[in-house]
């Protein structure tokens, strides 16, 4: 009958080879009734951990004892099924050199033994970093900022229109996004407008279409409609600027007066409304950042308007929403006028 060293000798041959790298396991086979002693000499060529690992069927107890380079009896463990032994090669003693060894021994006794034994050493440092990478790998990078969020300018050869709105847009891109940081917004028009005014610079870039001529017309109007509220807030005539007279009778005079300059800025506001409700610009009816802003031009015309009259910017509603909001909507117009050329052309086309 064949020892266990035979045994295990001709499982190593069979199973070595295909083990993993740096793990090696061998069959365990104890005839009936008969001791055996069998020794695997290995090299812990890396500091870690040692682990031994040995399962089996059958009643049989086994012995294990572990000798290390000049360290005879390194451990020691017997035992039924399983048994596991775990060892530190931790100094430059135990590590790099060919003095491990494995003892396994059976005493004569009844009945038979049958399993494996796993024999598992450290692998190369590199190797470990690679296998935590594989487990724990880097979060992917950050998707690239959308294209609408990052400066443009016309593209080599582009005409002086698209060129103008180019710059027109990225003057206005620069106030929205200044430093990268999300736009102070109490209208809700801002980010809905640039990614607009992106794709028709983007389309015309191409060779594309402007918008339709009822957009265009409307854009011109709005145009116009944000310069009347400008020279309404930088106007030196008293009557716009103040201050409010202290004579009641030269007050409602002065009341009259502002009212016949205010009132026709306040109707262009009113019509924006009225020309987008009625349809004038199909192209823009369903547009959501469009009622928005026209809200915000009126919501800051009404506090230019109310700082003269009641005397005080305090006093007059909207003044936040006017400091945050108005360079924005000056810079959005600046977005409409880039494109009226391209509404004197069409028109001519159409003629």
């Amino acid at each position: 009958m064949r020892s266990l060293a035979r045994t295990l000798a001709v499982a190593a041959l069979l199973a070595g080879a295909a083990a993993r790298a740096e793990t090696w396991e061998y069959t365990l086979a104890v005839p009936e009734g008969m001791p055996a002693t069998f020794e695997v000499p290995f090299t812990v060529a890396h500091a870690g951990d040692v682990v031994l690992l040995a399962e089996w069927k059958g009643p049989r107890l086994l012995f294990f004892g572990v000798d290390a380079p000049g360290r005879a009896g390194f451990a020691r463990r017997s035992g039924p099924s399983p048994q596991r032994i775990e060892l530190k090669a931790d100094t430059d003693a135990l590590v790099g050199t060919t003095g491990w060894k494995l003892t396994v021994k059976a005493l004569a006794a009844r009945g038979e033994a049958s399993g494996t034994l796993k024999i598992t050493v450290p692998d190369a440092p590199e190797v470990v970093a690679r296998r935590e990478a594989e487990l724990h790998p880097p979060p992917p990078p950050p998707p690239p900022p959308p294209a609408w969020t990052l400066p443009a300018k016309a593209p080599q050869g582009a005409s002086i229109q698209v060129a103008r709105v180019f710059g027109a847009v990225e003057s206005y891109r620069a106030a929205v996004l200044s430093a990268g940081n999300p736009p102070q917004d109490d209208c809700q028009w801002q980010i809905e407008f640039l990614l607009y005014a992106t794709a028709v610079r983007d389309r015309l870039a191409a060779g594309g279409q402007p918008p339709d001529v009822p957009a265009l017309r409307y854009f011109g109007r709005m145009s116009e409609a944000i310069a009347g509220v400008e020279r309404m807030r930088t106007s030196k005539d008293p009557i716009l600027a103040g201050p409010v007279p202290e004579d009641l009778y030269e007050r409602r005079l002065w009341l009259t007066s502002r009212y016949e300059q205010v009132r026709p800025v306040e109707r262009s506001l009113d019509q924006l409304g009225e020309l987008l409700r009625g349809g004038h610009a199909p192209s823009l009816k369903e547009t959501v950042w469009l009622p928005r802003l026209n809200a915000c031009i009126t919501a800051c015309e009404r506090f230019f308007d109310e700082r003269v009259r009641l005397g005080s910017a305090e006093l007059a509603s909207g003044r936040e929403v006017a400091r945050s909001e108005w360079p924005k909507i000056q810079a959005a117009a600046a977005v409409f006028q880039s494109l009226a050329p391209y509404l004197r052309e069409t028109s001519a086309e159409l003629r």
